[in-house]
């Protein structure tokens, strides 16, 4: 395609379609999987012959696109936080809390647009060989996907949650891996597409993406219908599901608080003597307040009287440290206690980066920032370990990891999703940390106040599910298998990718850049 004013309008079309593409490929749209794979061929197929400012523009179209199609959330949860959290008396106004939202949005889809302006710069720049042709946008998405920074950070590979068969590549490659599967698809699609156009037999390239397309699908569907081997213990977890509101547990009032404290204590005793569960689970930061050691203790003795887990915000006499905690009781007087401090914060949430600078010019921050926890913990409840993690932690790479190395088989998530509204931040939410869980081989139980609490087994299927909104509390019957099956190597080396051809991939720029001379410059790139 020659650069003039039609074409540049071509490419740009196929950019944005490309970025649609994913758009409607991922959670919560998840119209037809394999668009995970068209989207990234399409704007391969428009980078191809551009110079580097135009391929900036493509780029930004494609990542505007799948930043403001799929995470226009954002500005209505930090809406929500600011209009929430801080103490009436240092709040922002109801208008000043949406025009953070807005702010907040913007500055977040610039920030997170421009890697894709990267990547397609980089991805027009590809060497001449062809193998490491095909190769480099492979190892550049799985590069960007893993090292650079974004609040929220989403793999191409989790929207592959929507089809059982291919959801267990995770298992095989890893979530960045499973990208970097879909982005080899792509490159291999995009070529046979462009060789088609200028006349040459295509056909090399579409038969090798049909059969690694096959390969995953069978591997895939033989793991997805299959069952693990071995012995099993049987745990009933109990979940609460209440819809009790944000402003009701960041009310302020203490008067509040005792309402929401007693709703709990009704709520469980209900479900102990309807279900009698091995463990009953309330989500992220239930418990209204501030939460001492000791008070949670002598809560648990008096009013519960049963093995029992909650979030809340964890404070400590003798420091200033706020604590994003789950306080977990493993009897009934709570003699056997241990608490989990969230490691892995949300920036501008629970900590705020270049926080002097922000509140010198005038931005209403909470008064404390959430101190981070110190390590990963297990605990044991009817024969079976489980690792807890706290709602955005569940996302992470590592963190399923992480919680095999401590001895968990089973991995226990609680977050709250009300923040983000009836949008589709928990169905996102919710493929991540599924995702997670297959690249582990953990089975997986995710416990919300809002939606979506849900059950999986260790290889990510649905085994019960609560909806978005609805207050519902129950058991969670699940079989763990006593010994969690091996990771496979594929997978583990699949996350040292990035780090790998990160210093590759930067000599290969640079000794392309090295033999470039006027002589091999074509006309199109001059």
């Amino acid at each position: 395609m020659a650069e003039n004013t039609p074409d540049g309008l071509k490419r740009a079309v196929l950019a944005t379609l490309g970025g649609t593409a994913v758009v409607l490929g991922f959670p919560p749209f998840t119209f037809f999987p394999p668009l995970l794979v068209i989207g990234p061929a399409l704007l391969l197929v428009a980078l191809r012959g551009v110079r580097i400012r135009r391929a900036l523009w493509l780029g930004a179209l494609f990542g505007g696109v799948i930043q403001a199609g799929g995470f226009s959330w954002l500005a209505g949860t930090v809406t929500r936080f600011y209009g929430t959290v801080p103490h009436p008396d240092r709040a922002p106004s109801e208008s000043a809390a949406f025009w953070l939202g807005i702010g907040a949005f913007i500055v977040w889809w610039l920030g997170s647009t421009f890697a894709w302006s990267l990547f397609a710069a980089a991805a027009s720049r590809r060497p001449r060989r062809p193998w490491i042709a095909l190769l480099w946008p492979v190892l550049l998405w799985m590069t960007i996907e893993a090292l650079y920074p974004r609040v929220f950070p989403w793999c191409l590979g989790a929207g592959f949650i929507g089809w059982g068969a291919t959801a267990q590549g995770a298992w095989y490659l890893g979530v960045e891996g499973l990208s970097g599967f879909a982005l080899l698809l792509a490159s291999l699609l995009a070529n046979g597409w462009l060789e088609r156009a200028e006349g040459r037999d295509p056909r090399r390239h579409f038969a090798a993406a049909a059969a690694l397309a096959v390969l995953l699908l069978g591997l895939g569907g033989i793991r997805a219908t299959g069952e693990p081997d071995g012995e099993t213990d049987t745990i009933r977890l109990g979940y609460v599901q209440a819809g009790i509101s944000l402003a009701r547990r960041h009310a302020h009032d203490r008067s509040v608080d005792l309402g929401v404290r007693r709703e709990i204590e009704e709520r469980t005793a209900a479900l102990i003597a309807a279900e009698d569960p091995d463990l009953v689970v309330w989500s992220e930061g239930m418990f209204p307040g501030f939460v001492s050691v000791e008070l949670f203790r002598a809560w648990v003795a008096q009013e519960i009287r049963h093995p029992f887990v909650i979030g809340g915000l964890g404070v400590e006499h003798r420091s200033a440290d706020i604590h994003n905690r789950l306080f977990i009781a493993l009897d009934a007087d709570a003699a056997r206690f241990l608490t989990y401090d969230k490691i892995d914060r949300v920036p501008f949430g629970e900590y705020f980066p270049a926080r002097g600078f922000l509140e010198s010019i005038g931005v209403p921050l909470p008064p404390a920032p959430v101190a981070a926890g110190s390590g990963r913990i297990a605990f044991e409840v009817e024969g079976v370990p489980i690792g807890p993690s706290i709602c955005f932690e569940g996302i992470l790479p590592g963190t399923a990891d992480s919680l095999r190395e401590v001895g968990a088989r089973l991995h226990l998530n609680v977050t709250e999703d009300l923040w983000y509204g009836n949008s589709g931040a928990p169905h996102q939410h919710l493929a991540l940390t599924r995702m997670r869980a297959i690249e582990a081989g953990l089975p997986l139980v995710r416990v919300t106040n809002g939606g979506i609490t849900v059950a999986t087994d260790s290889r990510g299927r649905t085994l019960a599910e609560v909806p978005l909104e609805e207050q519902r509390s129950g058991v969670f019957e699940l079989e763990v298998p006593r010994r969690l099956e091996s990771r496979p190597w594929t997978s583990r080396l699949a996350r040292h990718v990035p780090w790998v051809w990160v210093p590759i991939l930067v000599g290969l720029a640079l000794e392309r850049a090295r033999r470039r001379s006027p002589g091999r410059i074509s006309k199109e790139e001059e």
